[in-house]
């Protein structure tokens, strides 16, 4: 389980103002976000929240990227990189030139060189070093990706190369590099804060490589950026000089202002407010298929929910056909298992619990779990929009009245984002509705159950596990394949996770917009991309 998040709260003066296209369009170029939520850490190491990914994936740069829109792992910050022949070490070769962006807390002294590296995987890694100590964290994702244990040794070769050893082959790993956690970070900025005693303003004020830096923050207001002037990239992209995220939590207030051309691209909204879009001719929605997973997760750690039969009955008493054509409609299809039906890993053979309420109601009974009173649990419910998950008030509300029919009692409860997933991550929860946004690799989403990860259910098995373990160190497809497959089935009968839906990634934007790329994980990313 990963820890409470590092939060920022920087109150600046700046509030976020509508301009109107032709006052804009005149002077410096702008791109206005109208965005779900705050970040509540400008930490990419410390976070799995997309909220805070929006952010930090614009202002940091990765060793390795995928080509926008594709599965193509493409040079980044390391410009070219050579696997030894057992699969076991990694060699990058750093760009040279690449500048960190220069703040009013940070001025940089020299370029990004392998001691930055060194850096950002010894917070990852290793807890005993000066800065881990100073400021710990367990990342969320080095635990799913169980790299404490897979990385033996992290060197520097020379000023612009570095070596990862790996304990066991892991064909996931270059994947895993692209993840917004595993974003570079300066060494020289950590050992300035370290010196003046504040560790925690790497949470708070960022310093990255990417090609917007952090201008001002107001929480719940506004989040301003401004041009990079060193992007490396800065030649081969064009960029806007200030890009605004206005925090608009609600799905359909956003829908309106991306109307009313208030921001030039939208996060997610509700299907309603989807269809009225495509109606306008000054909007459009970019689309693609799905890799998330929508779910609803259950707290093993909870003594009734504990038990597998209870966790089998309250699936199949959720009728989500039903669900998935009301909510979803023709955006989301029913998932099956955990695996995203696009993924190359996932296997149509392997199917879900079919609605049975009569069964499930002779589980409830079977397990003990309809005393006096019958069973009363909380369900949590998302109070943002995301593709895998478009209304969890409603999905909450069409699970509560499927459940009601079977003698159990379930209690909605919501909190703000942020406080959401700090409950989760404490455990207070019974059942909550969650989700995932994968990309190709399958080992980043089949790892969201891996033990300790941030999944909310601390389901811990140690055949899951080892069939993890198997896929990734498979020395073809099909191998790795055949080894999900048992994991998944595995996963089926279990259920920790409800299964529910992947919905479809549909952002909306203004027709005018130019340069826009949907990432297949549903990562948003604004360099290239101009207003008009």
């Amino acid at each position: 389980m990963k820890p409470k998040f590092v939060v920022a709260r920087l109150l600046v003066a700046a509030a976020f103002v509508a301009l109107p296209a032709a006052s804009w369009a005149q002077g410096p170029s702008l791109l206005r976000f109208c965005s779900t939520g705050s970040p509540k850490t400008f930490d990419p190491a410390n976070s799995d929240s997309g909220v805070d990914h929006r952010a930090t994936d614009q202002i940091f740069s990765q060793l390795v990227e995928y080509k926008r829109g594709t599965d193509e792992l493409t040079p980044a910050l390391a410009e070219r990189w050579t696997v030894s022949p057992d699969g076991l070490q990694y060699t990058f070769d750093l760009r040279r030139s690449v500048a960190f962006q220069t703040t009013e807390d940070f001025k940089p002294t020299r370029e990004l060189n392998a001691d930055d590296v060194l850096f950002t995987f010894g917070r990852l890694l290793n807890r005993d070093s000066a800065f881990g100590k100073a400021l710990p964290i367990v990342s969320p994702y080095v635990v799913s990706y169980g790299w404490e244990k897979l990385i033996a040794k992290v060197e520097k070769l020379s000023p612009t190369q570095v070596r990862f050893t790996l304990a066991q082959r892991d064909a996931a790993f270059l994947s895993a590099l692209t993840g917004s956690f595993a974003s570079i970070q300066s060494a020289e900025y950590g050992a300035q804060l370290l010196k003046s005693g504040k560790p925690e303003r790497i949470a708070m004020a960022p310093v990255g490589t990417g090609p917007f830096q952090l201008k001002s923050f107001r929480v719940d207001s506004q989040l301003r950026l401004v041009k990079h002037p060193g992007w490396f990239r800065a030649a081969e992209r064009p960029r806007v000089d200030t890009l605004v995220f206005a925090v608009t939590p609600d799905g359909n207030v956003r829908a309106q202002r991306l109307k009313r051309d208030e921001c030039d691209i939208a996060d997610p909204v509700a299907p309603a407010d989807l269809a009225e879009l495509r109606k306008d001719p000054a909007i459009k929605v970019s689309t693609s298929p799905g890799m998330n997973i929508g779910y609803l997760a259950f707290n093993t750690k909870h003594p009734v929910l504990g038990k597998v039969e209870v966790r089998q009955a309250l699936d199949m008493a959720i009728d989500k056909a039903t669900l998935v054509k009301t909510v979803f409609g023709d955006a989301g299809v029913l998932a099956q298992t955990l695996m995203p039906a696009a993924n190359w890993a996932n296997d149509p053979s392997i199917k879900g619990n079919a609605y049975n309420p009569e069964k499930a109601r002779e589980l409830l009974k079977k397990a003990g779990a309809t005393g006096k009173g019958g069973l009363s649990i909380s369900l949590w419910s998302m109070p943002v929009i995301r593709n895998y998950n478009p209304n969890s008030k409603l999905i909450a509300q069409l699970i509560q009245s499927d459940w009601a029919k079977v003698g159990v009692t379930a209690n909605i409860v919501t909190y703000e984002w942020g406080e959401y997933l700090r409950r989760v991550d404490k455990g207070e929860h019974d059942t909550v509705l969650l989700g995932w946004n994968g990309d190709t690799e399958p080992a980043n989403t089949a790892g969201q159950l891996g033990c300790g990860s941030a999944s909310g259910t601390f389901w811990c098995n140690a055949d899951y596990e080892k069939l993890l373990a198997e896929a990734r160190a498979g020395l073809t497809r099909e191998a790795r394949k055949a080894a999900y497959a048992k994991a998944l089935r595995l996963a089926t009968q279990q259920l920790p996770w409800s299964p529910l839906a992947h919905g479809a990634i549909s952002v909306p934007h203004r027709a005018s917009v130019k340069g826009f790329v949907l990432s297949l994980d549903s990562s948003l990313y604004f360099d290239g991309v101009l207003p008009r």
